[in-house]
């Protein structure tokens, strides 16, 4: 039988495919928010203009891999909206509710109280009242996501993470941040940070039922360049969990850039895609994500020896689990 992969929103980020090389616009799941407990911060510099209402920004869940996956939100504008953000990352019945409808799952214990404090460019961040979570994975996963969270603001670069008002570990003996920069999101390799000399890049991989996609962070011995990492990208993910949407034996020939177009030349094993249902567009969405990020172009095109190659329209529609 042929796998039929559930092709639904990209939640690192929603995108609309009118063609194969056509653009794309991004697009923020709504999760529903939970009362604020109580914030003291110095003013975020990015205040939306008179008419505006909303702030986007991007929250940090965990999916059921256990990989933490960005999600790009429109927050209502309020004053302490850093403290507002991470009230919707807490675990009420209406967070988790919208969060599980794919996939996801929030970080921070229900029932706490959350107090937030900036200065001087780093994020105090108090956790009260929490109860003890279930694993060492659940806690760094938490500590992971409201430190990535926070430091999506311009004026947060470290985080200081504390409970009850003290440092030191949690039950399951992670320790608790101080002054911590923005993580890298779930690094391929263990000593990923301690790679001397080399370049981190993230590369977007589908989990096994394409419902997701899931950013990795991944080092190359190189500068990178737009070949570089669609070499990287071409060559598959580590993990077991995450799947490989290039045919084995697939060769990157060329990727290029000319007048706002990018062009991933493959060899000939890449048509095998076609195979499979729905995962030419899990490619064509790995790519755009991963090289949207750092290069610009405005649309992506695929080749097979030099002949352009499209055997299954990109998605035309978003589909927004969160239902609005």
């Amino acid at each position: 039988m042929r796998l039929k992969l559930l092709i639904f929103l990209a939640v690192a980020c929603a995108f609309v495919f009118a063609s194969c090389n056509g653009e794309s616009d991004e697009v923020s799941p709504d999760i529903a928010g939970t009362e604020q407990c109580g914030a003291s911060e110095e003013p975020i510099d990015e205040s939306p203009d008179a008419q505006a209402t909303f702030r986007r920004t991007t929250l940090y869940y965990l999916s059921d891999e256990g990989f933490v996956v960005p999600v790009t939100k429109l927050i209502p504008w309020e004053d302490g909206i850093a403290h507002a953000c991470l009230t919707y990352m807490v675990s009420t019945p209406t967070n988790l509710s919208a969060a599980r409808e794919i996939g996801l799952t929030t970080v921070i214990p229900d029932g706490v109280d959350i107090k937030l404090s900036i200065k001087d460019g780093n994020a105090l961040v108090d956790i009260c009242n929490m109860s003890p979570l279930k694993s060492k994975e659940s806690e760094y996963a938490m500590i992971q996501s409201i430190v990535n969270t926070l430091t999506e603001f311009p004026t947060v670069s470290t985080v200081t993470i504390t409970r009850d008002g003290a440092g030191g570990k949690l039950e399951n003996g992670t320790e608790l941040p101080v002054r911590q920069e923005k993580y890298p999101l779930n690094p391929d390799n263990e000593d990923i940070e301690t790679s001397a000399g080399n370049r981190l890049i993230t590369l977007y991989f589908p989990n096994l039922s394409g419902a997701l996609t899931v950013p990795v962070t991944h080092s190359i011995s190189m500068e990178p360049n737009v070949y570089s990492v669609v070499s990287a990208l071409v060559s598959g993910p580590k993990s077991s969990k995450l799947l490989n949407c290039f045919p084995k034996d697939t060769l990157l020939l060329g990727a290029t850039i000319e007048n706002g177009v990018m062009t991933i030349n493959l060899s000939e094993d890449f048509k095998s895609v076609a195979q499979t249902e729905g995962m030419f567009r899990l490619a064509y969405r790995t790519v755009w994500l991963t090289l949207s990020k750092q290069y610009d172009f405005d649309s992506l095109r695929f080749q097979v020896n030099g002949t352009d190659f499209c055997p299954e329209e990109p998605e035309s529609t978003v589909i927004n689990p969160f239902g609005k």
